[in-house]
């Protein structure tokens, strides 16, 4: 009886221990996870947040070079992409370093960099070509930051 009353605790502890370890992994791998979807949401906003303001500068920019007048309305619907997305950018150069990589951290900083143009189409070129580079850059970098790793499971089995 008491041999019997051993194995089923014996059983009962080896039980435990497998569910406690199983426990920490699953929960492991959800924190990763989650995390991984928190970076890919921080690098979709910032990506959107750039092709936004290359489109804004793109616009302004054509127009002052073929001296045309903008449409009023086409200038607000540009103004309202400029408003939503610089905000965005600036946030992510300044807090960056928690979501982004070295690289694209650098990305942001040097594209919110004022730079002492001369004239209106120097400033817009200059922040066509500032916030190009720093959306292709976003891109590259995304490519290899965003990249899952195995999980535990997936390592082993």
């Amino acid at each position: 009886m008491t041999a019997a009353i051993l194995e089923i605790l014996k059983l009962g502890l080896v039980g435990l221990i497998a569910g406690l370890f199983s426990s920490v992994l699953a929960n492991r791998d959800y924190r990763q996870r989650k995390w991984w979807e928190l970076r890919v949401s921080a690098y979709q906003n910032a990506i959107e947040a750039l092709s936004d303001l290359v489109y804004y500068y793109e616009r302004h920019f054509d127009a002052e070079v073929h001296y045309r007048e903008l449409p009023d309305e086409f200038k607000k619907k540009l103004d309202a992409y400029w408003e939503q997305a610089f905000p965005k950018i600036r946030k992510y150069a300044d807090s960056g370093a928690f979501l982004f990589s070295d690289e694209v951290n650098d990305a942001l900083r040097e594209f919110m960099n004022d730079d002492d143009e001369q004239t209106y189409i120097d400033h817009l070129d200059n922040n066509l070509a500032k916030a190009k580079k720093c959306l292709n850059r976003l891109v590259e970098s995304s490519k290899t930051d965003l990249k899952l790793k195995p999980t535990f499971m997936e390592r082993w089995f």
